[in-house]
């Protein structure tokens, strides 16, 4: 352990009292027994914060562990309430996309830890305490021990492992045969708009913060054209928060963006961070007049072939497996989602809501046009004739 002295445990609930950590916080993230935490850092937690829960529509529960002044774990949480139901949840959803817990590599007795982290989280005055997106694994899966998965939740982290190319190069000469073509044929095409130009700029350049604007734009007109939700797309000040967020080039840490472009026209980006060698690939957008070019399959070539030559060693392309992910990544990680109800308003969320009604009234929403259409197909014939008439 670090020292000697007992452990204590305290909740931080206000933006004042995590910035009164951020050197405790920071130094926890450089000795953390995890890989996959960057949604639990500092930067994105603070930042997420200072954006989000200024309104009180989010509270900050922050659970932390102590030995003395040694910070040994923290917990990011916040409390939600909707529809009379006050749920514990991970810190920044929907824009978190994994669930965590920083904890030291020595910190000692793990299950006197977990069960102080477990005692905060249960007195947290809530219904419910959920935890989205949790890494088989990692130290939180360890953490919830056997609390209740949530049925129908399971999910998987789509990764490319890039630790086994020597280059860019090497990488492109063990594709398939009909990949290159592919990637070739799209690159040529999208070139007739243009010389194709690359590059990845980070939070200190001076069009970062308008870029960024673009690729959520981008995003949300995708969103919008192909009619699927995007919660997390749909709050205000989404393009700031994401612009405020650190990125040090010298350490290869944080925030970066990659830009492709056709001659002088933006055609594709992707906002991304990298954390301890491994690339999480938050946020890709590209122009939709272009859609038939792929420009954004385009940006992803350029974008791994960056990533090997800095020696990142892998390409998250984070959670919801889908067809163009697999044939991007050649690794996958089990993630879950937990439930604990805490009183019979937590146990009709966690085992009627989550598992039944919330996923039928998605399917319902999918299905909607598809209804529309039939019903059209037999009221048609009818509005003819009347129009007819």
């Amino acid at each position: 352990m670090p020292g000697g002295g007992s452990l204590t445990s305290r909740v931080l609930g206000t933006l004042g009292e995590i910035d009164a950590i951020a050197h405790a916080w920071r130094a926890l993230e450089a000795d953390c027994a995890d890989p996959l935490t960057y949604f639990q850092s500092f930067d994105w937690c603070r930042n997420w914060v200072a954006q989000f829960c200024a309104d009180g529509s989010h509270i900050p529960y922050v659970v932390t562990v102590w030995q003395g002044d040694t910070l040994l774990a923290l917990w990011p949480r916040m409390i939600v309430e909707s529809a009379g139901i006050r749920r514990l949840e991970t810190l920044g959803v929907p824009h978190s996309q994994y669930c965590g817990i920083l904890m030291r590599q020595d910190a000692g007795p793990f299950g006197e830890i977990a069960a102080l982290l477990r005692r905060q989280v249960r007195q947290s005055g809530c219904d419910v305490i959920l935890s989205r997106a949790v890494l088989a694994g990692s130290v939180l899966e360890r953490v919830l021990g056997d609390k209740p998965r949530v049925e129908g939740a399971d999910n998987a982290a789509s990764m490319l492992d890039l630790s086994g190319f020597a280059s860019a190069d090497d990488y492109v000469a063990r594709l398939g045969k009909l990949q290159k073509r592919n990637r070739n044929r799209r690159r040529n095409h999208l070139a007739r708009l243009g010389a194709l130009d690359f590059e990845v700029i980070w939070p200190e350049h001076r069009n970062f913060a308008a870029l960024v604007t673009l690729c959520i734009a981008m995003k949300r007109q995708w969103l919008a054209e192909t009619g699927r939700l995007g919660t997390g797309f749909a709050m205000r000040g989404l393009e700031d928060f994401l612009a405020s967020l650190e990125g040090n080039p010298a350490a290869l840490e944080g925030a970066c963006l990659s830009v492709l472009r056709a001659g002088d026209r933006v055609v594709a980006l992707e906002l991304g961070f990298i954390r301890s060698g491994h690339y999480y690939a938050f946020v890709g957008g590209f122009d939709w007049d272009l859609q038939a070019l792929s420009p954004g399959k385009v940006q992803m070539e350029f974008t791994v072939a960056w990533l090997i030559g800095q020696g990142v060693t892998g390409y998250d392309l984070l959670i919801n497996p889908a067809e163009y992910k697999a044939s991007w990544t050649n690794r996958s990680i089990a993630v879950s989602s937990r439930a604990e109800a805490l009183n019979w308003r937590g146990r009709f969320y966690a085992g009627a809501w989550l598992p039944r009604i919330r996923p039928a009234l998605k399917r319902l929403h999918a299905d909607i046009p598809i209804l529309v259409e039939r019903v059209m197909a037999v009221l048609r014939p009818a509005a003819c004739m009347i129009l007819y008439v």
